[in-house]
């Protein structure tokens, strides 16, 4: 029995000493896993405490996006109104613009085909070249029956021939050179200036301002009178600066100043060379749309345009084109 029991208490102090020793090991495990839930739930909370800190940084940046949004916002607003404005202002001018009455393009000025067939013998030097165009009543006709028969009718605006002449006036200076300067005058019992002022007579042809307001008095003006040729080289010499050249575009000799009734041919001769008889220190050239009963005017003028380094054209009835109402 006393074996039995020291073995029975043998056995359980055994058991006690494993039951505290295992008792310590779970003590141990316990304290190790709440040590490890400490560090993780400091993880947490640090994890947290940032996710906190950046949405307090995002709520501070969140406003300054709304007020930019909002900045970006009104300018798009301004620039539409601008816009809306900018469309207002233009409608305005187009219809300023569609109120004023056009005004002819430089472009479209009449280039007749035989141009160069014409013009080109031209000796219309540079820098300044001076046209003299007749606008006596013979100019509305070839015969003197008939010119009086328009005169009379006041259709002269109707007339061919004047027309053709006017219709050379704007080849002519469509054909001219840039960098030459030009001067239209009108001729007939008197001789005035149609380009620039009285003052400065020479106008750039490629100016267009100054070129439509000399073509503007061009069509307006009228074939009247006698064509008193003297009074027309004493303005062309008369000019504020010598010219380079000129050209006469004329139907015949002068008919002006008529003292004595009707002239002769050979009155008219006289008259022609005693125009002549002032200096002209420049080439002359002629353009001659020929009248009835002037045989001699061709050769008086081609002996002009010879002398003084020119030359006299006699174009065909055909040219210039006339220009259409």
């Amino acid at each position: 029995m006393d074996c039995i029991c020291c073995g029975f208490g043998a056995v359980l102090l055994l058991f006690i000493l494993t039951a505290k020793k295992q008792i310590d090991s779970t003590t141990e495990a316990v304290e190790q896993a709440s040590q490890a839930a400490a560090t993780l739930q400091a993880a947490i909370d640090a994890a947290a405490a940032e996710n906190k800190s950046l949405e307090a940084a995002l709520s501070q940046i969140d406003p300054q996006a709304k007020a930019d949004s909002g900045t970006l916002k009104e300018l798009e607003q301004e620039s539409e109104e601008l816009a809306a404005s900018i469309a207002e202002k233009e409608a305005a001018l187009k219809a300023i613009q569609t109120d004023q009455p056009e005004k002819q393009d430089p472009g479209s000025l009449d280039r007749p085909s035989a141009d160069k067939k014409y013009l080109s013998g031209l000796h219309l030097d540079g820098p300044r070249a001076v046209i003299l165009l007749e606008n006596s009543g013979s100019m509305l006709a070839g015969e003197a029956s008939e010119a009086v028969e328009i005169l009379r009718s006041g259709k002269g605006d109707k007339s061919g021939k004047w027309k053709r002449a006017k219709a050379a006036v704007r080849a002519i200076l469509a054909a001219l050179p840039r960098g030459t300067q030009v001067a239209l005058l009108q001729m007939n019992q008197s001789a005035a200036p149609l380009s620039g002022t009285s003052a400065q007579p020479y106008i750039d042809p490629y100016d267009n301002q100054a070129l439509l307001d000399t073509l503007d008095r061009l069509d307006s003006l009228e074939a009247s009178g006698g064509a008193d040729l003297y009074q027309g080289l004493r303005a062309v010499n008369g000019l504020p600066q010598r010219p380079s050249s000129l050209l006469i575009i004329t139907d015949g000799l002068p008919t002006a100043p008529a003292t004595g009734g009707l002239l002769s041919e050979k009155d008219r001769v006289s008259l022609f060379n005693l125009a002549l008889a002032m200096p002209l220190s420049f080439p002359v050239n002629t353009l001659l749309f020929p009248f009835e009963g002037d045989p001699s005017a061709a050769g008086l003028y081609w002996k002009l345009s010879t002398r003084s380094g020119g030359i006299t054209l006699v174009p065909d009835d055909g040219w210039p084109a006339a220009k259409k109402p």
